[in-house]
């Protein structure tokens, strides 16, 4: 579990607390929001905290700051352990139980006396076994059939899917869905349209004029293991994945109302509610209703445009600033894949004692590539040899060696090719080390167009010095380029923590370039982190970090999370004429 998992669920218990002995609802909203908010966060809010941002997130007011500071600081927060001890403590696991909010949960912890969390859930089991859940009175036997069902398939306590898992999935029902005559379009709703780095859900919104027949045809999907619920207009599958999805399908006239109300983000929504009730307008998934009259909207464009907005891209709905900017007519042009002109970090398929893993394609199979997407340029960057049981010359002879053998292949691909010609950037990712040095010789250095620097190895170091070694490492004229600049793999390793105002000072000041790794398990930088550079002026390059052909594809991952970040095409140097792009290089 991550930081900022286990912070919003501590910020989602508290405000359950809030809820069930005190009726605030105000508080427990804001609770709720704040926890939504942290749980979206790309970086660990510890990491924001270390830097004084805490303000920054949206819903972290002056209290909950003060809260989250104790909370950091000691390991727990005194108020809300007192809190806690007002409810049974067997109600929180009962709310990782799809459909049993905090109301529920506590009458269920309260009366049957559930006051250890590691046992709640087999005591439930055990209640509904012995058909004595009916004797809460508020509870209608639809209620226990509700969580009943939620149990049986075990629907509570999931993990977040990664975006990469996520959305071939999605992709594979949509492509079964717009099959359909009666079908007139599919979507994928919540986090997965926003193209979240790891997803929730994963939903689908179906625009059709015959629903039923719509509905009829998108259960007949052969990757469905059962009909959980089965409605006109939504119905909710368990697919032989094990994945939970609800279909919720929208006449025509209100595809726009019906994409933007669930594709979100919560937070966002929030945020619209509010400013248009003082118009004296109501949102909903059908439309907008403004003096008793609901106004219909076929696409998102058209609904953002009654409220007097531009058109919000859906990757950058979080509540950000992002209204604002559509009121104002200001929100950033954000970049395309269409835009990309090449990829600057690929390895190539040279065999020789390298300190990381090696590439399995050719030169030849990479520009095959790289012509189906009119690239015009594209940079190998293989890792450094290793450190440890190579000389000096041994080295300087294996780049050297490497230098010609890609050349060779070049001068053979030109051969082959009577058209336009992809040009070839000879660089390598170097390992920056413990103490900021990297891992090659200046001769070594002398034979590159130019290096990646990157972190590979003791992860563990201070905010300070991590900054300091990587400030060292891009000090070096040949170090153009940060490589997937935390360290982090997504629900694997954590980043590592670094003061990213400083560095990105020092990156707008030295021109020097900080990656958006597309590697689908990497995702490197962060959106939060790449908005806040955007801001200073930093200028990044947008890599697949690709080991082999096929994974060129991952481009559209960087450009996603580059968007995110509020990242436009002027940001982002692989976007750039080859000519544009040596200058940047210094070639």
């Amino acid at each position: 579990m991550t930081i900022n998992t286990e912070t919003a669920q501590l910020l989602k218990r508290v405000a359950a607390v809030f809820r069930v002995k005190e009726g605030d609802t105000f508080r427990y909203k804001a609770y709720i929001n704040a926890s939504v908010a942290i749980d979206n966060l790309s970086e660990p809010l510890v990491e924001v905290w270390k830097r004084g941002g805490l303000d920054s997130v949206p819903g972290i007011g002056e209290n909950l700051a003060a809260y989250l500071n104790e909370y950091f600081s000691t390991g727990k927060v005194k108020h809300f352990n007192s809190l806690f001890k007002k409810v049974p403590s067997g109600m929180f696991p009962l709310m990782t139980i799809r459909g049993i909010g905090p109301i529920t949960a506590y009458k269920i912890a309260k009366k049957f006396h559930l006051n250890e969390e590691k046992t709640a859930i087999s005591d439930l089991k055990e209640i509904l076994i012995k058909g004595e859940l009916n004797k809460i009175k508020s509870f209608k036997e639809k209620t226990v059939q509700k969580i009943q069902k939620a149990l049986n398939i075990q629907s509570f306590g999931k993990t977040r899917l990664p975006l990469y898992e996520a959305l071939p999935i999605a992709s594979e029902f949509i492509d079964y869905l717009i099959k359909s005559k009666y079908i007139l379009a599919a979507e994928p709703l919540g986090s997965l349209r926003r193209k979240l780095e790891t997803v929730g859900d994963i939903d689908f919104g179906i625009c059709s004029s015959t629903p039923k027949k719509a509905m009829d045809y998108a259960l007949t999907y052969s990757k469905i293991s059962s009909v959980i619920t089965k409605g006109g207009m939504v119905s909710h599958i368990k697919l032989i994945n094990g994945l939970e999805a609800d279909l919720k399908i929208s006449l025509p006239n209100s595809w726009g109302s019906m994409l933007q109300h669930y594709t979100g983000s919560k937070l966002h929504n929030i945020h619209l509610r509010t400013i248009t009730k003082e118009k004296g307008l109501s949102l909903s998934e059908y439309g907008i209703t403004k003096k008793e009259k609901l106004n219909h909207f076929t696409s998102e464009t058209k609904f953002y445009q009654f409220l007097g907005m531009d058109y919000i891209p859906p990757e950058i709905r979080e509540n950000g600033g992002e209204i604002e900017l559509a009121q104002s007519h200001k929100l950033p042009r954000l970049i395309e894949l269409t835009d990309i002109k090449g990829d600057l970090h690929i390895h190539s398929d040279y065999d020789f004692e390298s300190s990381h893993d090696l590439g399995v394609s050719s030169l030849s199979e990479i520009f095959a590539v790289a012509e189906q997407k009119k690239y015009q340029y594209v940079g190998f960057t293989d890792h450094n040899p290793k450190f440890l049981g190579l000389t000096e010359n041994q080295k300087n002879k294996i780049i050297l060696d490497r230098k010609k053998y890609l050349e060779a292949q070049f001068h053979a691909y030109e051969k082959r090719v009577k058209h336009r010609v992809i040009k070839l950037l000879i660089g390598m990712e170097v390992d920056i080390r413990t103490d900021g040095t990297i891992a090659l010789s200046e001769k070594s250095l002398s034979l590159l167009d130019y290096a990646i620097v990157s972190i590979h190895s003791s992860f563990g170091l201070t905010q300070e010095e991590n900054t300091k070694r990587i400030i060292q490492a891009l000090s070096h004229k040949k170090a153009k380029i940060l490589g997937h600049p935390t360290g982090r793999t997504i629900n694997s390793r954590e980043p590592i923590s670094a003061n990213w105002a400083e560095i990105f000072d020092f990156c707008a000041k030295n021109k020097k370039i900080i990656e958006i790794n597309a590697y689908p398990t990497r995702l490197d930088l962060p959106s939060d982190l790449i908005k806040q550079a955007v801001q200073k002026g930093v200028r990044f390059v947008i890599n697949t970090d690709s080991h082999e052909d096929s994974q060129m594809e991952n481009m559209k991952y960087g450009v996603w999370q580059a968007r995110r970040g509020y990242a436009e095409k002027k940001d982002i140097v692989n976007t750039f004429s080859f000519e544009n792009l040596r200058s940047v290089l210094e070639l």
